[in-house]
C-alpha cells in the first residue's frame, strides 16, 4: 500500500481548511493509500517555499522515502508562485512522488513515471493561479487609491502599534526560548505561533 501526505492550505489565519482535509480524506480511502500524516498552512501561497514551514516538511518526508504521494485538492494549495510550485513539482517527481490534484483528478507519475499530460498542466495551473493572485493585488491596491482620493485614512489607526515591551511582555515565553539557544523555526513550534512572530521577537531582544 502506498504511502500518502495530505496537504492543505489556506492564506489567512481566519479561514478553515477542514474541508479540504475531509475531502482528501476521501480520496485517500477511495485510492486505498495509507495517510502518514496531514500538513496543513496558514500563510500566502505567494511565499518561497523555503519560508514554508509545511512545504519544507513535505520535502524532508519525501527526501526519506517516507511517501510515495501527496493529495492536494487543487495545485494553488501548493502555492501561487509558478516558479516556485514547478520546483516542488520537480522534486517530487525525482524523488518518485507523485502528486494527486483533486478537482482535476491529475496526478503526476503513471506507475513510476511522469505524466506529460499532467505536467503540463500542472503549468498552466500554477500560472492561472499567478495571474490571479496579481488581478487581486491589482484591484485591492485601485481600491485603496479610490479610497485615499475620497480621504478616507488607510492604514492602523493611531496608537495601535503595541510598544517593544508589551510585545515583548506578549511573548515572554518566545524571548526565554530564544535567549536559549533554540532556533526560530523550534521555538516557533514549541510556543505555538507563527514564524514570523518569532522573528520579530528576535529583532526587538
Amino acid at each position: 500500500m502506498q504511502q500518502a501526505v495530505i496537504f492543505v492550505r489556506v492564506s489567512k489565519k481566519e479561514q478553515d481548511y477542514q474541508r479540504q482535509v475531509e475531502d482528501l480524506r476521501a480520496v485517500a480511502q477511495s485510492q486505498a493509500v495509507q495517510v502518514v500524516a496531514e500538513i496543513s498552512e496558514k500563510i500566502s501561497g505567494a511565499k518561497r517555499n523555503q519560508d514554508r514551514e509545511g512545504i519544507q516538511q513535505l520535502l524532508e518526508l519525501s527526501r526519506q522515502g517516507a511517501i510515495q504521494k501527496v493529495l492536494v485538492s487543487e495545485v494553488s494549495r501548493l502555492g501561487r508562485s509558478t516558479v516556485e510550485v514547478l520546483q516542488i513539482v520537480e522534486e517530487l517527481t525525482q524523488l518518485g512522488v507523485s502528486i494527486y490534484v483533486q478537482n482535476f483528478g491529475l496526478e503526476t507519475l503513471k506507475n513510476g513515471k511522469r505524466n506529460p499530460v499532467a505536467q503540463f498542466m500542472f503549468t498552466l495551473l500554477a500560472e492561472f493561479a499567478r495571474l490571479e493572485r496579481e488581478t487581486l493585488r491589482e484591484r485591492i491596491l485601485s481600491g485603496m487609491d479610490e479610497a485615499r482620493r475620497q480621504g478616507i485614512k488607510i492604514g492602523r489607526p493611531v496608537g495601535a502599534t503595541e510598544e517593544k515591551a508589551v510585545f515583548l511582555k506578549k511573548y515572554a515565553a518566545v524571548a526565554r526560548q530564544l535567549h536559549a539557544g533554540l532556533s526560530v523555526r523550534n521555538t516557533a513550534k514549541l510556543c505555538d505561533v507563527a514564524i514570523n512572530t518569532v522573528r520579530k521577537v528576535k529583532t526587538l531582544l
